[in-house]
């Protein structure tokens, strides 16, 4: 026989509302920490699960929440920042009783449709879309419709849509100021998809306008248009090398472009970053000793998926947009200690 919110009540001496405060945690405020913490260890003893679809029937909720993110070739989870992403929108959500339900869609797809069918499906009490395709069907369909949402990693100029980004346009704007520090003057960019992405738009805006402030000039042959994947970095270094003017640095969108530059640079026989500096964006684990610049992923999901809570639960919003900092990592594919090194033995 199934443990019943009244089962729980009667042994721990209380009312079933406050039972229900604390497993729904709602109004939680109104129960103290001595009840609540010897209401869970009786939820506990007696193994009560919540009966979701009881509960949703007489709030009219699931108690679901859906992630969303976008792929251009295949899905795939195994991507380190979207991995750090939706560790913290779960440990959010592992606080709320809430279940995650994700779903993925190509950036390829010819039937815009399915967006409409996912949203107003009723499988969910709100999403968390990350990194939604710039100018997407599927971003008019969540304006359109009654779902709450927030996006991650990607932001509009609308004050009535809720987004947690990071200053993107700040971190591509250190990572030159500090290669130009370092001397180099001839600085090339690997971009990603900016047909689909705006932040990777944001960060080859911010690399136009900070060669153009610092006297710099911007060519054309020193962008290429790469995927967001190694491949596309190697294809990189590939067409630099061929110019007659090489760069001296090069700075990708992303570190799995930045990676993937490394590994040809080294497969070519050129040294990092003796022969060309290399550098980054995330900042997602790497054994490469990558200069790159980090932004706070887990901190966004957390935060991203505390927005939608509030959305849902009807409590008052603390802020609509949200931008986190960036912070410029140096490590060695800089070579900030060469600048050093050489400074030393002009001395001598």
């Amino acid at each position: 026989m199934a443990i019943t919110i009244k089962d729980v009540a009667q042994k721990a001496g209380v009312s079933v509302a406050t039972v229900s405060r604390v497993v729904n945690q709602k109004d939680i405020h109104k129960v103290g920490q001595k009840t609540q913490k010897r209401i869970e260890e009786i939820l506990k003893e007696l193994g009560y699960y919540p009966n979701t679809m009881a509960r949703g029937l007489k709030t009219r909720r699931t108690y679901n929440v859906g992630v969303v993110f976008f792929w251009f070739d295949k899905p795939s989870l195994s991507d380190p920042y979207l991995s750090s992403v939706l560790d913290g929108i779960l440990a959010f959500y592992g606080e709320k009783n809430y279940n995650i339900l994700m779903n993925t869609f190509s950036l390829k797809t010819q039937n815009p449709g399915i967006y409409t069918n996912f949203i107003n499906s009723g499988l969910v009490d709100g999403l968390l879309v990350i990194a939604p395709p710039v100018e997407s069907q599927f971003f008019q369909d969540l304006k359109q419709g009654a779902l709450p949402y927030v996006l991650i990693s990607h932001q509009v100029n609308d004050k009535d849509v809720c987004f947690v980004d990071c200053l993107n346009t700040q971190g591509i704007i250190d990572t030159v100021e500090h290669l130009i520090s370092l001397g180099h003057k001839k600085i090339a960019y690997i971009s990603g998809r900016n047909e689909y992405s705006k932040n990777s738009l944001d960060r080859l805006h911010a690399y136009k306008y900070i060669m153009k402030k610092k006297g710099l000039p911007y060519r054309e042959e020193m962008v290429f248009d790469g995927d967001f994947t190694p491949e596309s970095g190697g294809k990189a270094v590939d067409a630099f090398l061929k110019l007659k003017n090489k760069p001296t640095a090069i700075i990708a969108c992303d570190d799995s472009m930045a990676v993937g530059a490394i590994r040809e640079l080294r497969r070519l026989g050129l040294r990092v970053p003796e022969d060309m500096a290399v550098c980054g964006f995330d900042d997602i684990p790497s054994d490469l000793n990558l200069t790159t610049v980090h932004q706070p992923t887990h901190q966004m999901g957390y935060e991203a998926a505390k927005m939608l809570w509030n959305q849902i639960e009807k409590k008052p919003l603390e802020y609509a947009h949200r931008f986190f900092p960036t912070r410029l990592v140096v490590r060695e594919t800089c070579g900030f200690y060469l600048k050093k090194a050489n400074a030393k033995d002009k001395k001598h």
